[in-house]
């Protein structure tokens, strides 16, 4: 949310010139889960049985948006093979340039459709991009990016937007990614880029979105700058901390983060890199200008995280050397994925984890977010990624039908117990799983299919993991009224929510939905209430309830600067800390290790 704010001058109000209106040195997007809002009423296609991924809109859609009572238009472009949930890209032209006529005349439509990223192409007011008034600037790019990523026409993954800008409006692009530092995954700039020295130092003051010892200018930024050297190119390089060792291709130089101050940590990898074209360097034609620089800005991708995100390269199912596998199951053609580890081998037994995404995701998405499958390589196991077919229920229509699960408070029309019934047979027959050691996590839509499996085929699982989303909650973040009832059945399970999560986030405020998951598992599995055993952990804060014999059976974790979001250093926790420790026997009970 954009707070606004105003200089007293001589008793008189007025903005500050070539800066932005915000009060103090915090400022935020807000809630991004902007298809909760939609209203537009329109009419959908039915989803394709036998090819569900196909687009439901393809080509130019004339978008406007009001800013202050001011109507301003821009341009969708929907390529033809644009995945059920893909990348975008932000356009900003040249002063006085129609979105129009830009994408028919610049040469981006065939590069949109050889890359299937969808463009997002802005315009300026008549007479030019404002840097005087910057605000206005920012307000009307904030304005196109949520309603762009409201997914009324399209879906547009959380890891892959990007800003791009040409001429005049390559400021305009260059302020709003640096203002939006944690979100944009990449930039790639040819024009006017040299930002006010005043915008910069209030750049430089405003606390970054995650981490408040560092500001907007300070998280890393993949980026290509087209033009003179200039201090945003100077700060660039400091926020990646890119080594002395200057290297170069055909067309920039390129400065790479530093692997020698780079740790080891789970999440993310040091590949931030910034690219830099003297003017004169590098001329090629305009199309290949722009094929290249689309293909920079998608290699990367920057996941949702503890603190401002992570990178990891972008990569199909084939890259991560996942297997695909294909049924039809009540008449819709359904995905999953498995992941052999090299250490499968005839006649040994391995454990599997049942990775679940959440809504408008998939199998081969949630891969590359949660890493589940590199861990299962490191510890011996199988993984499987499962994939949703697409529904809008949970928009109630308002937008383009994508990968829904039916659970619990989200209702889809597909039976999703009988397809994981159906997946997790035709894994045992054509692997060697250790049926003892069968485990499930999920994300948000998919950690509520995760406790829906737990209430209705728990004798399936040795443990659960469910993250994002706790059985209680309904779609408007508020408790529904249901519960699992008492059957004898021990279900070990490990809850963990984000302290920017949604819902309750991480409260444990008594009746807090959090706090009502935790009454009803732990009398299911016959433990005191009262005794939880708190333990903090860096960000992680774990309240811990073991039975009789000191048996983890439930647990619940906060997790400090964290939104909405699944990382591999959760998949860690949940293996190396809960899973490999339990075992479901053929009779149903559970046998606990250290």
């Amino acid at each position: 949310m954009l707070i606004s704010s105003k200089r007293n001058t001589g008793g008189k109000t007025m903005k500050r010139e070539y800066c932005l209106d915000i009060d103090g040195n915090v400022y935020t997007l807000g809630d991004l889960n902007m298809f909760l809002d939609n209203k537009e009423p329109i009419s959908y296609p039915a989803v394709d049985s036998q090819n569900p991924t196909k687009p439901f809109f393809t080509g130019s859609i004339r978008q406007e948006v009001e800013i202050d009572g001011i109507a301003r238009s821009f341009l969708l472009y929907i390529p033809q093979h644009y995945p059920i949930s893909g990348a975008g890209i932000f356009l900003y032209p040249d002063d006085d340039v129609s979105a129009e006529d830009y994408l028919e005349n610049s040469g981006w439509k065939p590069v949109a459709e050889q890359t299937n990223a969808a463009l997002i192409v802005l315009e300026s007011r008549s007479g030019g991009w404002d840097k005087k008034d910057v605000q206005s600037e920012i307000s009307y790019s904030e304005a196109v990016f949520k309603k762009s990523i409201a997914r009324v026409y399209f879906s547009m993954n959380e890891a892959t937007y990007y800003c791009m800008g040409f001429g005049n409006g390559a400021y305009v692009a260059a302020a709003y990614a640096m203002l939006n530092s944690a979100l944009i995954a990449a930039v790639a700039l040819d024009g006017d880029y040299d930002l006010h020295p005043d915008l910069m130092a209030q750049l430089r003051s405003i606390r970054s979105d995650r981490d408040a010892n560092k500001s907007k200018l300070d998280v890393a930024m993949p980026a290509w700058l087209i033009g003179k050297a200039t201090p945003l190119l100077d700060s660039l390089k400091r926020a990646a901390d890119v080594s002395d060792e200057q290297l170069y291709n055909d067309a920039a130089y390129i400065y790479r983060q530093n692997l020698k101050q780079y740790f080891d940590q789970p999440n993310g990898l040091p590949m931030v890199e910034i690219w830099h074209t003297e003017l004169g360097r590098w001329n090629p034609e305009a199309d290949e200008k722009y094929r290249r620089m689309a293909e920079f800005v998608l290699r990367f991708k920057r996941w949702l995280s503890t603190g401002n995100g992570d990178f990891r390269p972008a990569r199909t199912w084939q890259d991560m050397r996942l297997h695909r596998f294909t049924a039809e199951i009540d008449n819709r053609q359904r995905e999953w994925f498995v992941y052999e580890p090299t250490a499968l081998r005839a006649g040994k037994l391995l454990p599997l984890v049942l990775a679940i995404h959440g809504y408008s995701c998939t199998g081969e998405l949630f891969a590359e977010n949660s890493s589940w499958h590199e861990l299962a390589e490191r510890r011996g196991f199988l993984l499987v990624y499962v994939s949703a077919f697409p529904d809008n229920g949970i928009s109630g229509g308002h937008t383009v039908p994508l990968p829904s699960w039916n659970a619990l408070n989200i209702h889809a029309q597909t039976d999703d117990v009988k397809y994981i019934d159906y997946v997790l047979s035709s894994v045992k027959n054509s692997y060697p799983v250790d049926s003892e050691r069968v485990y499930v996590s999920g994300h948000s839509n998919g950690s509520l299919l995760t406790q829906r499996l737990m209430e209705e085929r728990p004798l399936a699982f040795a443990a659960f993991g469910p993250q994002g989303a706790p059985y209680h909650m309904g779609l408007d973040g508020t408790a529904v009224d249901r519960t699992i009832h008492k059957d004898g059945i021990i279900r070990p399970v490990w809850l963990m929510m984000g302290a920017e999560d949604i819902g309750d986030q991480d409260k444990l405020d008594c009746g807090s939905i959090n706090d009502r998951f935790l009454d009803m598992m732990c009398e299911l599995n016959d433990l005191d209430r009262t005794g939880g055993i708190d333990r903090e952990n860096g960000k992680y804060h774990t309240r811990t309830f073991v039975n009789a014999e000191r048996v983890p059976l439930v647990k619940f974790t906060g997790i400090t600067d964290t939104p909405h979001t699944y990382t591999p250093e959760f998949a860690q926790l949940y293996w190396d800390t809960f899973f490999c420790h339990f075992r479901r026997k053929s009779d149903g009970t559970i046998i606990y290790t250290d």
